[in-house]
């Protein structure tokens, strides 16, 4: 109760140790592994540090990282969060930082009902300032509405609505940076070590600092969602009359806990390869 009291306070909560440093030194062997076993398929992916950026679902061929979600302490403040057990959506796998500037997932995890949605962030590595560290600004999540509606007119005018516009998700986030400066809000960096899970509220303010350091970063995103949750993107969001009302994907079982079914791992929304023609780790 602790851990999910902070989360509603702060937008975001720490949980040290969730994962045992067993478990992840295993992962990291077995990503090793499915790199050397694929090395053609990853090798357009890799930095000039030979890291992987930004692979997502790599858990559909690196089955064991569904222990994330099954044998992880962290996984209980998100059942609490959403009163009903946790299932997995997808994945995102970095070996280093992701850079990202501050944003809102909610335009891109748009799900029905709204903020049925959560980040689960694990450490492989330790992070500092000097490798990609996660960035949240504390209590952006309790910001005034944003009035949606208006940016739609202003974007999009009457037209269709490109699931994946960047003019959409750029408007949006300007909204809430501001509203953010207004009150003062700021970011800060979230250190943290093997095993430690950073797990963060739908409408958390977030991003990612640079990384500098030629070492890895190592880290596994996990997006979930209570089971058959639909989740939309852009159209969804700024038009909810246009939302699944069911998911359109079946899940499997991996201990007591159910994971959405994809066909594909996407390297860097660049290019994506099936997951038969991959050898598995």
């Amino acid at each position: 109760m602790e851990h999910l009291d902070n989360l509603e306070r702060d937008g975001f909560v720490v949980v040290r140790g969730a994962v045992d440093a067993a478990l992840v030194e295993e992962l990291n062997g077995r990503i090793a592994r499915f790199k050397q076993r694929n090395a053609k398929a990853a090798s357009r992916n890799l930095d000039e540090h030979g890291r992987l950026s930004r692979v997502v679902n790599l858990h559909l061929v690196v089955d064991a990282l569904t222990r994330l979600l099954t044998d992880n302490a962290a996984i209980a403040v998100c059942d609490r969060f959403f009163g009903e057990p946790t299932s997995l959506y997808t994945t995102l796998y970095y070996e280093r930082g992701s850079e990202q500037a501050l944003h809102r997932d909610t335009p891109v995890f748009a799900t029905t009902p709204a903020e049925r949605y959560m980040g689960v962030w694990v450490a492989l590595d330790e992070v500092g300032d000097d490798n990609g560290p996660l960035m949240v600004v504390p209590g952006s999540h309790k910001l005034p509405p944003v009035d949606v509606q208006a940016i739609r007119r202003e974007v999009f005018g009457d037209g269709p609505i490109d699931p994946l516009a960047p003019a959409g998700w750029s408007a949006y986030q300007a909204v809430v940076a501001a509203q953010c400066d207004a009150v003062g809000l700021s970011p800060r960096p979230v250190h943290v070590a093997p095993g430690d899970v950073i797990i963060w509220h739908p409408q958390l303010f977030h991003g990612g600092a640079p990384h500098a350091a030629a070492r890895m970063r190592r880290s596994v995103v996990m997006h979930v969602t209570p089971k058959g949750v639909p989740v939309g993107h852009l159209d969804a969001f700024y038009d909810p009359s246009t939302a699944r009302q069911s998911a359109s994907w079946r899940y499997y079982r991996r201990g007591n806990r159910d994971i959405a079914r994809f066909g594909h791992v996407d390297f860097g929304h660049a290019y994506k390869v099936r997951t038969w023609f991959l050898r598995k780790a």
